[in-house]
């Protein structure tokens, strides 16, 4: 038997998949949440990472199965921004950075650096560069450019100690084999490169801020690994340290909203893979490009081989729902999650009679608009507010903002060509929330095909990994024997169709005007 292991690193906390390569049977799992969480400044102390690494690998290394593993992968929410020395020490575990913020982990969320991406984007529209078509004509503040610039400006000893800047999922990465490798994904949505041009031009670099053409190309120096490729082989002394083979093989890093596709086998054209989280990311696959304002990004082979990837998303979905929770819940909801022992969602959830009722309209935008508009700087709001309005009423509002949020992509993609056919979903909250996921079926209008699986980007990682080492020649063959084989369809409710037609033409005006609303 020959074992695999899919690794994600996700906001809160970090899990580990282990599956058989032949019959895709799960043989191991376990989760370690970050002990110091998230901390102020949207940041997280690396040493959180690295003990998950270090948890995770000692149980999945553990008998009976630690010998058996051939392949391990690791993908991480994206750009989770870690600078290191020039030893790969990152500089958050320094004395002499201790508590720094521009020396921790830079999470994707920490939108501190608009004002550098503000510039960045402006310069690039005036000068007419290249790399803006396949990524959607903007620079977000998420990205690798502007969180450099951003220590460029206000840290600027700790820019001249960095001497490489990794994306969380090539850090770990790096951690497993020595070697600084970079993966395709990463670089090519969150980094400006391309495979034909490389990184931008000399002339545009240097004219944000002198001499950073050279520095951002060596910050980011390593060799490309494409998805599905690999990276390297454990490190024999951690190979000895968690009880595995010598010569396990690791695959390239990846971005965690990617993995889930072929997780789910959203591996052929118009099929859309939708990962329900903290924020949301969808991704469609298409036979041409596709190239259009407004979407996070499109990159040929950026998921699938012979296939162009598109990314979008939604910056604040799970995240706005806590948010009401922690801030805005009313007593008796809280009382009544306690006393039952539920969650204080579920209590909210099983109040709403009607979920196609209009009265209420909310926009997901509490973090900001990652796609149609990307513009991070936009902010949420409710409408339909009255004395009335209960605390379920505004959480149904929410709900449907979400869902809206996720129409609105999908009719601006195919507005431009990029026709979406299947629809799958996976995360945590699928398997939590049916109503949201019916909800999705009514506002899409389409059958939304939910993966049995609360580990979805893990055991997307885990398929990429068992292609990396040569278990199967392709990604679909590896899907059929590793996958997310059980689904739950939700259908659309054909009963209620004008309802939720009228639900999705509020929300989409009230989106109108809030976008006029911030920019008057």
């Amino acid at each position: 038997m020959k074992a695999v292991v899919g690794i994600d690193y996700g906001t809160q906390s970090a899990r580990a998949i282990m599956v058989d390569a032949a019959t895709g049977e799960v043989l191991r799992q376990h989760a370690v949440a970050y002990s110091h969480g998230i901390l102020p400044g949207d940041v997280a102390d690396v040493r959180d990472y690295e003990e998950a690494l270090d948890q995770l690998l000692q149980v999945m290394g553990q008998p009976p199965y630690g010998k058996s593993i051939a392949c391990i992968g690791v993908d991480g929410t994206s750009l989770t921004l870690v600078p290191t020395d020039a030893s790969g020490c990152a500089l958050g575990k320094l004395p002499e950075w201790e508590g720094n913020t521009h020396a921790q982990v830079k999470l994707w969320k920490r939108h501190t650096a608009q004002a550098q991406a503000e510039e960045a984007l402006e310069l690039a529209q005036r000068t007419g560069q290249p790399f803006l078509r396949r990524l959607g004509g903007n620079i977000s503040s998420e990205w690798m450019l502007p969180k450099l610039m951003e220590i460029y400006d206000e840290a600027p000893d700790i820019w001249n100690s960095m001497d490489l800047a990794f994306d969380v999922c090539d850090y770990l990465t790096y951690l497993l084999t020595g070697v600084v490798t970079r993966g395709w994904p990463s670089l090519s949505f969150k980094c400006l490169w391309s495979d034909d041009k490389g990184f931008p031009q000399a002339s545009y670099l240097d004219t944000l801020r002198p001499g950073l053409s050279e520095r951002y190309r060596h910050l980011q120096r390593g060799k490309v690994i494409a998805p599905g490729s690999p990276a390297g082989v454990m490190r024999p002394e951690l190979c000895r340290r968690y009880g595995m083979p010598e010569g396990v093989v690791v695959a390239a890093g990846l971005v965690d909203g990617h993995t889930s596709a072929v997780a789910l086998g959203a591996v052929e054209a118009g099929d859309v893979a939708l990962v329900i989280g903290t924020s949301n990311v969808l991704t469609l696959q298409t036979k041409g490009l596709h190239e259009m304002d407004g979407i996070c990004g499109v990159v040929k082979d950026g998921f699938v081989p012979g296939l162009y990837g598109i990314e979008t998303g939604q910056a604040c979905t799970g995240d706005m729902l806590d948010w009401f929770v922690h801030n805005a819940l009313a007593g008796d909801v809280a009382l009544e999650a306690q006393k039952e022992g539920i969650s204080p969602h579920a209590v909210l959830c099983r109040r709403i009679d009607a979920p196609w009722s209009s009265r209420l309209a909310a926009v997901d935008w509490l973090n900001g608009s990652r796609t149609f508009p990307c513009d991070l700087s936009l902010t949420g709001a409710f409408a339909g507010l009255t004395l009335r309005s209960r605390p379920e009423d505004l959480y149904l509002a929410m709900l449907q903002g979400i869902v809206c949020g996720t129409r609105e992509i999908l009719d601006q993609l195919a507005a431009h060509g990029a026709e979406s056919k299947r629809v799958f979903a996976a995360g945590g909250i699928t398997q939590k929330n049916p109503l949201l996921m019916q909800m999705y079926a009514d506002i899409l209008e389409k059958e939304i095909h939910v993966g049995r699986s609360a580990e979805g980007p893990a055991l997307g990682t885990a398929v990429y990994a068992a292609v990396a080492a040569g278990l199967y020649p392709s990604l679909k063959e590896a899907h059929e024997h590793m996958g997310i084989r059980d689904f739950v369809t939700y259908a659309p409710d054909a009963v209620h169709r004008a309802e939720y037609r009228r639900v999705y033409k509020k929300n989409h005006r009230l989106r109108q005007l809030l976008i006029e609303f911030e920019h008057a």
